[in-house]
């Protein structure tokens, strides 16, 4: 009798256990899927406000030639969810800012060159180019290499828009000559070679050189001519949001910001706007006003 009541208490003993290990389960699972809702509402609430308030930077840069100015921006990454005010508030600015010169530095869209006209991003994109005095320049980035391969034609669009694409192409004004690199990507897709900077000199070497690649990987190692006074890039979104801010740093040599990039002043911007979701932590969203100054 006592063997059988002892047996007994044992089996309510463990299967109360299990009752109360199934409780603690079920309520660590509320929490932590609580927390989830909590850190994601908070990830969007303060991400996406961010994402839309961009900055603008300054930068000057010493030249030998005359003074002037330029926009820069890159990874606008047009989508449904782009704010069309956004770039609404770009033209006005540019408007206000009277640059000489506009350069797009690539990631122009991810969504189709039609869907890009039916919503009205053209004529847009018309009023932006028509603030530059001299020229708005443009290069190809990865996405657009992505629109490619699924038939769009974005360089196609932008050039139709009036901006001048540049693909391994140097051209030169009055006051500056500007090297457009291919995207590695789109060169990749098209399955041709990107050019050595070497062919890509200036035919008059006394102006300044501005050189424009999406990507901020650097010059060829076996390059030994002149470098470009100031190079530009974009792609790299400063990371993003956390922990892609901090990733970020150990996956590029430059990844953010105005330094020395194999011995070139090299510009890397975070973007105009953000890639999938339009949200920003630990970083912002901002284009550039590069003024180019005299040194005599």
């Amino acid at each position: 009798m006592i063997s059988f009541y002892s047996e007994n208490f044992c089996l309510f003993r463990i299967q109360k256990k299990k009752t109360e290990n199934a409780k603690i389960k079920i309520w660590g699972s509320r929490i932590l899927f609580g927390l989830s809702l909590l850190i994601a509402a908070i990830f969007l609430g303060i991400g996406i406000p961010h994402n839309s308030d961009y900055k603008i930077r300054e930068l000057t840069i010493p030249t030998n030639g005359e003074n002037f100015s330029a926009i820069y921006f890159s990874d606008l990454h047009l989508n449904p969810l782009f704010q069309r005010s956004k770039f609404e508030k770009l033209i006005a600015q540019a408007d206000s800012i009277q640059p000489d010169f506009i350069l797009f530095g690539g990631d122009l869209a991810d969504i189709s060159d039609y869907s890009m006209t039916n919503a009205g991003y053209d004529s847009l994109f018309r009023k932006l180019v028509s603030k530059s005095k001299i020229l708005t320049l443009a290069v190809t980035g990865n996405h657009e290499a992505y629109m490619e391969r699924s038939g769009a034609d974005p360089e196609g669009w932008l050039r139709k828009v009036g901006a001048v694409v540049l693909n391994d192409e140097t051209i030169c004004t009055p006051v500056a000559c500007f090297t457009g690199r291919v995207d590695f990507q789109v060169a990749k897709i098209r399955e041709i070679p990107r050019k050595n900077l070497k062919e890509l000199l200036p035919s008059d070497l006394s102006l300044p050189w501005i050189l424009m690649d999406h990507q901020p990987k650097g010059i060829e190692k076996d390059y030994m001519g002149r470098l470009p006074n100031l190079a530009l890039s974009g792609h790299t979104h400063r990371g993003q949001f956390f922990p892609g801010t901090v990733i970020i740093n150990l996956v590029w040599r430059h990844a953010y910001g105005f330094s020395l990039l194999d011995g070139v002043p090299w510009l890397v911007t975070s973007g105009l706007d953000s890639w999938g979701l339009p949200v920003r932590i630990f970083s912002d969203t901002e284009f550039w006003v590069i003024h180019f100054i005299s040194k005599n």
